[in-house]
Order: C-alpha cells, then sequence, then structure tokens
C-alpha cells in the first residue's frame, strides 16, 4: 500500500460526543470498500471503538487510526474522543495530521467539548474543514445555519455543496466544485441533472467558490479577471493553498448513518485537502514522532509514530533523541482499529505503528544520533478530579502500582503518585468518568480490585499569637545522665513563609555546638500539630536562653527538650486549622450562570471575577479543596454538559470554626 508522499492525506477526526465522528469513519471505510457492513455504535460492532469499555459505554475512549485508500491515495483517519473527559487526548493528534475534520451536527452546532476541541485546533494552526453530519434528521435552513457556525467559531465559512431537500428533507448533493448533483436513496446513489430552479443560487455559490480559490494567490487573481474563469486544478490548488493559510474553512453535508455525501467528502480529501508536503518544518535526515501508546492485551505496548522524514524500518536501529538512547526496531504495522497489518517500513508522511520499544515514551522523537532533531515536547493539561485507590488483597497491593504505572503510560491525562504525608496512592484524572473507567480497566484486565476513598485534604496547623515555653529534659540512668535546657519564643508569620528559625543565645548558654540539634528537634515537632496532627507553618521559633551539663548534655538530649518546649509554647499560642485553597476557573453558557455561581457559593467559593465572552461566562474564584471532590459530575449535570472547569493550588487560610471543629473530631476519631 506504499504510495509517495504526495498522495498521503493525514486527517483527524474532531468533535464533541454525539457528533457521529465514529459514525462517519465507519462510512468512509464502507464507500472503500474495506468492510462489507457498517457497524453501529449503539450496537458497539464499529472498527474504530473495538475496546470492550467503549462498545459498553457507547463512546470513544482512546484514539483510533484508521486508513483506506481512494482514487489512489492512502487517507489515514484518526477518530478522536469527544467526550468531556477524554477531548483532550486529541492534543497529540494535531501534531500528526495536515488537517482536522470537524464534524457537527445541526442540533449541536458548538457544544463545549467541540468548542474545547477547536479551541485546540486553532492553537496548533491546523487546516481545517468542517462536516456537517445528520443533515437527515431535521428539517433545516441551511443559511442560516451556516450563519450559526460562523459566529459561534468566528470563522468564515466556504460551502463546497448545495444541500437538495423537498419539503425540508435532505435528500441529495449539488457538488459546487464539480458541477454535478447526486441523490441518495436506499444506499444508492444517481446522477441528476442540477434542478432549473436552482441554477441561479448555484451559479451565485459556484462564483464565489472560484473567487476565493483566486485570491489566494495573485497569479490565480490575474487570470480569473482575465479570462472569467479558471481551470479544475487552478480552482483546487487555490482552495488547498486558503486552507492551509487558514484564510476560510471548506464546508461539506451528509449523513454518516444514510452514507449520503460520503463519496463526495472523500473526493474533496484527495482534491483540495493538503499532504504532508505543505508542511515547512526544517528536516534533517529521518525523524520520526510517537504520538501515543497502546496497551495490546496479546501484543505488550504498541507505540503509535508518523515519520516527518526518512524511512523507518523494521529491524532497524534508531536514535530516540529525546532520551538521547539507541532504540531497536522490531514489527512495524499499519492499524485498522486493533486489527493489525505487518509491514517492512514506513515512509516519509505515514503513520504506523511498533512493538515492544525498550526506552520510549508517548511524546519522543527518533532521529539520528548524527543528526539529532527533538520535536517540542507534549503539553496536557492538568487533572481536575483524584480518588485515593487501596488494594483489596495483598495478591492486589503487589500489582496494582506496576498496572497503574502501565495505564498512566498509555494515557497522558491520568496521573499517580503517593502522597508522602497520608501515604494514600493517588489516581488523578479529567473527571469522575475517567477515573471509573480506569477502576474498571483495573479490575477486568489486570484483576487488580481497589477499594477508592477521597483523597485526604491536607490541611495545616499554625498560631495566632507569640508565647514563650521551657523544654528542659534531664535523665540518670546510672552512668552518664542526659540533659537538655531551652528556652524558646514562638510567633506566627505571614501566610505561605514557611518557618524560620533565630538563634539568640548570648554567653553561651547554650553552646553553639547544641543549636542544630535544637533545631532539628523543632523541625521535628512541626511536623504535627497539637489539634489535629497536621504539619505546623508559618511560625517563627526562637531559642533566646537555656543551660547545659558539661558531661551529661549531648545532640539528643537537646533535640528532645526544644520538642518540649515548642509543644508547650504551642499550647499559649492559640493553634488554628488552616486549609488548602483551590483557584478555581469555570466556563458554562450563559443561562447557566447562575445556578453555577450558587453552587459554588454553596462550597463556600468565593467568587473572584466574571468574564463574559462569545455566549459564556468564565468564573474565577477560590474554593476550599475539601468542597471541590465531585464538581466535574456537579457541574457536568447543572450545565446539561456545557461547562468546564479547571484548578489548581492558591494558598492556605484559615478554616471557618465549625469546619475546624469536625476536622479536629475526625482526627481524634482516626486515631488508634
Amino acid at each position: 500500500m506504499a504510495v509517495s508522499t504526495e498522495k498521503l492525506r493525514n486527517i483527524a477526526l474532531i468533535g464533541g460526543q454525539g457528533t457521529g465522528k465514529t459514525s462517519l469513519a465507519e462510512a468512509m471505510l464502507y464507500q472503500a470498500k474495506i468492510i462489507n457492513k457498517m457497524g453501529n455504535v449503539r450496537q458497539g460492532n464499529t472498527v474504530s471503538d473495538y475496546d470492550d469499555i467503549e462498545k459498553r459505554k457507547g463512546f470513544s475512549i482512546y484514539p483510533s487510526l484508521l486508513h483506506l485508500m481512494w482514487q489512489d491515495y492512502k487517507i489515514n483517519l484518526l477518530d478522536t474522543p469527544g467526550f468531556a473527559d477524554f477531548v483532550e487526548k486529541i492534543i497529540p493528534i494535531l501534531k500528526v495530521v495536515e488537517t482536522a475534520l470537524l464534524v457537527i451536527s445541526p442540533s449541536m452546532v458548538a457544544s463545549s467539548e467541540t468548542r474545547r476541541v477547536w479551541r485546540y485546533t486553532a492553537k496548533e494552526k491546523v487546516p481545517s474543514l468542517i462536516f456537517v453530519n445528520k443533515l437527515d434528521e431535521e428539517k433545516l435552513d441551511f443559511t442560516q445555519l451556516i450563519k450559526k457556525i460562523e459566529d459561534e467559531f468566528t470563522i468564515s465559512c466556504l460551502p463546497l455543496q448545495l444541500p437538495l431537500t423537498q419539503n425540508g428533507d435532505f435528500y441529495g448533493l449539488i457538488d459546487l466544485l464539480r458541477l454535478k448533483a447526486k441523490i441518495y436513496e436506499d444506499g444508492k446513489v444517481k446522477a441528476v441533472q442540477i434542478p432549473q430552479k436552482l441554477q441561479g443560487k448555484v451559479e451565485e455559490l459556484r462564483k464565489k467558490l472560484v473567487e476565493t480559490a483566486a485570491e489566494t494567490d495573485d497569479a490565480l487573481i490575474e487570470k480569473y479577471l482575465g479570462e472569467g474563469g479558471l481551470s479544475q486544478s487552478e480552482i483546487k490548488k487555490g482552495l488547498r493553498d486558503g486552507m492551509v493559510k487558514g484564510s476560510f474553512i471548506p464546508l461539506l453535508y451528509g449523513s454518516a448513518v444514510k452514507d449520503i455525501g460520503i463519496d463526495l467528502l472523500l473526493d474533496t480529501i484527495v482534491d483540495v485537502l493538503p499532504s504532508p508536503l505543505c508542511q515547512e518544518a526544517e528536516k534533517k535526515g529521518q525523524s520520526a514522532f510517537v504520538f501515543q501508546t497502546l496497551s495490546e492485551p496479546h501484543l505488550g505496548e504498541l507505540s503509535l509514530f508518523r515519520v516527518h522524514s526518512g524511512i523507518l524500518s523494521s529491524g532497524s536501529s534508531v536514535y530516540n533523541s529525546t532520551k538521547k538512547r539507541e532504540e531497536k526496531i522490531g514489527q512495524i504495522y499499519l492499524m485498522q482499529g486493533d486489527s493489525r497489518e505487518e509491514v517492512s517500513q514506513i515512509a516519509s508522511g505515514d503513520i504506523g505503528a511498533v512493538v515492544k520499544l525498550k526506552d520510549t515514551d508517548t511524546g519522543d522523537t527518533f532521529s539520528t544520533k548524527e543528526n539529532p532533531m527533538v520535536f517540542p515536547s507534549l503539553e496536557f493539561p492538568q487533572p481536575t478530579t483524584s480518588i485515593a485507590l487501596k488494594p483489596k488483597g495483598q495478591k492486589d497491593e503487589q500489582k496494582m502500582s506496576t498496572v497503574l504505572a502501565r495505564l498512566v503510560k498509555v494515557d497522558p491525562l491520568l496521573k499517580v503518585e503517593v502522597d508522602k504525608e497520608s501515604g494514600q496512592t493517588i489516581l488523578s484524572g479529567r473527571g469522575e468518568v475517567h477515573l471509573e473507567i480506569m477502576r474498571e480497566r483495573l479490575k477486568n484486565e489486570f484483576n487488580v480490585e481497589v477499594e477508592t476513598s477521597k483523597p485526604k485534604v491536607p490541611y495545616r496547623e499554625t498560631i495566632t499569637t507569640a508565647a514563650e515555653a521551657q523544654g528542659r529534659y534531664k535523665r540518670q540512668t546510672g552512668g552518664h545522665g542526659q540533659y537538655g535546657d531551652t528556652w524558646l519564643r514562638i510567633q506566627p508569620l505571614g501566610r505561605g513563609e514557611g518557618f524560620r528559625f533565630v538563634d539568640k543565645i548570648k554567653g553561651g548558654t547554650v553552646p553553639s555546638r547544641f543549636i542544630p540539634a535544637v533545631e532539628k528537634g523543632v523541625k521535628g515537632a512541626l511536623e504535627k500539630g497539637i489539634l489535629a496532627s497536621y504539619p505546623i507553618v508559618d511560625i517563627e521559633v526562637t531559642l533566646f536562653d537555656g543551660s547545659y551539663h558539661s558531661v551529661d548534655s549531648s545532640d539528643i538530649a537537646f533535640q528532645i527538650a526544644a520538642s518540649m518546649g515548642f509543644k508547650k509554647a504551642l499550647q499559649e499560642a492559640k493553634p488554628i486549622i488552616l486549609e488548602p485553597i483551590a483557584e478555581v476557573e469555570v466556563e458554562v453558557p450563559d443561562e447557566f450562570m447562575g445556578e453555577t455561581s450558587g453552587n459554588l457559593n454553596s462550597r463556600r467559593g468565593r467568587i473572584l471575577e466574571v468574564e463574559p465572552f462569545g455566549g459564556r461566562q468564565r468564573i474565577k474564584a477560590h474554593v476550599p479543596l475539601a468542597e471541590i471532590h465531585g464538581y466535574s459530575t456537579s457541574l457536568r449535570s447543572i450545565t446539561q454538559g456545557e461547562g468546564t472547569f479547571a484548578k489548581k493550588f492558591s494558598h492556605y487560610e484559615r478554616a471557618p470554626d465549625e469546619v475546624a471543629q469536625k476536622i479536629i473530631a475526625m482526627a481524634q476519631a482516626e486515631k488508634p
């Protein structure tokens, strides 16, 4: 199936959940005779969604790589997830394609997820076209539809087709590029004459199309003005150049489920969309980029890669310039969902998969050691939701960390860490659904059963006033005794200042050799406060007096004495509980502003700023971290799936008295 780079097309299918991306991929494979019957998402038998959980849930979780031939052109399709928790998996996909095909449906032109994928696409400046799917499901005003699309995405659309309708029902298309009409009935396609009553409209739209193509190049404008027209190849070149520059977004129509307009979409892909040759990045010798890692039950890890220059061959050695290590290339495959076709090599511009790489991760670059190059690293958003995992049995405990490491490797939106303070294993992701699916995967695929709980909130303790106390440790054991005597003064520091130790000893009442032991004793005592055993912060401790014994004093004696004195002073310094505060940024449509604000207030949130933009509101707020758990599900419910949020740690502040009392009571209850 090797083709020249010029005859390659790499396309990301993007859009929100429910727009029909997977169904469109299925229809394209059917048109190309890769499959003899189209699968259905609801029935769980599509080529893209082959994962058991994807079949059960009815939506994509991982990007899926497909390929087909059309008019001697090879088209690589990357079907991306549209569900809210998995949208960001589009990020590496946009690095390896020349075009993004945005799939929308008339009933949900710009859902929250669709806006998010569009923002990523615009940021990467990936040339795009729009396919309006599900035209068979409702009666439409196409002029109004185009205006709505342009307003929602702040773009200029260029329709390449005019839908044929009868009493509002969609049944065919007029191809404005080729000036042909087709009707689709009972799975059959028939070429027909362009209806006489639409000739005027067709001429108007065709003129706009040709003028738009001409405006992309001075030579084309000159010819168009001089001769009044352009050749078909010149129109295609002008449209391609305009797409690459981002001057306009071509727009096509159809119905994936009814197989309407899919042939014209494929024709447009090969005639108008750019090839890998459009990328002008400097290339030295051999280069490839690993953009995704898959875990196959019987094969191990599969690394999906895009060759940017040169050829990647099975059995060859390459230089992982990201890790600065040699890597042996094993078997290479072309992917069709979970089906694989072994090939000997992948040429420049093409996409393939390789098994069992030793030192390679998602985001790594292959090149030659003589001419090393590294593609920009992948940047993913921070997780928004976390759960604590605890293995149910000893066998699960042994396997859990290994399996979690594998899951993180194939899913860059996941994060696993062991909280040093609480000892909990924390799994973080982009939402409750994301984490629940990972828990299912642990159980079903790896036979690891876990219990889940809320992560413990990292509260802190501090003081509100100054205090002094003596810490004196004296012990006689028959031989040498132990003696240490310290006087400490403690006082609060500003929030976030941490800990400061001050030595104010005069006259050698505590010898200088014991001062570090005093500081060490205080630091040890900081680890557990007296209210709820949380670490103590934002405090200055001054050693200002004490005494020693020439024989019995030692480092350990002064450590113990300092710890005793510090705890005594703490009792008098009016200690309080501090709670961590997150900075939360929420985006919701205007109509959900009131309920979203109310929900934030109910979580003890403090709204800092509200910024309107494009029919939506961006809310910045400070919310106690303890109140964030479960927020992604709550927000999705409030906003009918349209709301999104991000969070990051901001600062600590005093917990309200009633909250502090609950924290203290819980800590007391947990004591053995």
